[in-house]
């Protein structure tokens, strides 16, 4: 997945009769792609609830993996912890400059290049689990190319919305990477996306469920492939401001 964390402020434009929030028809040149993102963040995130979610904190889970996430988004700033061959490593990083970051195993600060590789893996793992998290308020990031699909139906007689994201060479981590977002004409949400690896790749489909009220903004809980949880997010807080001590080294 990629890095996507920005958006350009001249992007944000208020409605004079929109009281949800902002009006994002100047962020896309396509008219429908910038009626159904504006519909989708009144519904996610009214108020201008995301501009609002300064802190994030999630864990991201996968079988018997366990990832955990401290996030100030406006600054930057990332805790990162997991267990990994029956050890405890925790590293703290800011995401505009991840090389100066520290990295802890079992307590034990590590140093030279060793920190260095797990500094990189702990970002690339943060970069990756966060976009399973808040891809859909992302689509106005700069670098990514988006147009509308028009309406599908699916095998249930499900109507939808669909809209491809793609990204420019050079945007992020993996600018190959390909998704088609389906949004439920009824909702307003994004409740499934296509993803493609690549330009070769056959869709890898995920049910984004259950989605659910933390702090000013709405997420999807759960990541299904035909009907049971894949990728799930077991605790997740969002606050307007960072908790005291979010950031702390780990003891020792």
């Amino acid at each position: 997945m990629v890095n996507r964390t920005a958006v350009a402020a001249s992007l944000w434009v208020l409605s004079a009769g929109c009281s949800s929030g902002p009006d994002y028809s100047a962020a896309f040149s396509d008219p429908d792609v910038a009626r159904i993102y504006t519909r989708m963040m009144s519904e996610m995130a009214p108020d201008n609830g995301w501009e609002e979610a300064r802190y994030l904190e999630f864990d991201w889970a996968i079988g018997q993996t366990v990832r955990h996430h401290r996030w100030d988004r406006w600054e930057g700033q990332v805790r990162y912890e997991v267990q990994t061959q029956g050890q405890n490593l925790v590293a703290l990083f800011n995401s505009n400059d991840v090389a100066a970051g520290r990295v802890w195993i079992d307590g034990v600060e590590q140093t030279g290049q060793e920190a260095q590789d797990r500094l990189t893996s702990a970002y690339r793992a943060h970069i990756n689990d966060s976009y399973w998290l808040i891809m859909p308020y992302k689509w106005a990031d700069p670098g990514v190319q988006i147009r509308y699909m028009g309406e599908q139906s699916d095998e249930a007689g499900r109507n939808w919305e669909v809209v491809e994201l793609a990204f420019d060479d050079g945007t992020g981590l993996t600018p190959q990477n390909r998704y088609l977002a389906f949004v439920n004409p009824e909702t307003g949400l994004m409740e499934r996306w296509h993803h493609f690896p690549n330009a070769e790749a056959d869709p890898a489909p995920s049910d984004w469920t259950d989605w659910t009220q933390y702090g000013p903004i709405r997420l999807a809980v759960n990541r299904r492939v035909d009907g049971v949880p894949r990728i799930h997010f077991p605790h997740l807080r969002v606050e307007t401001s960072v908790p005291e001590g979010a950031f702390d080294p780990p003891p020792g």
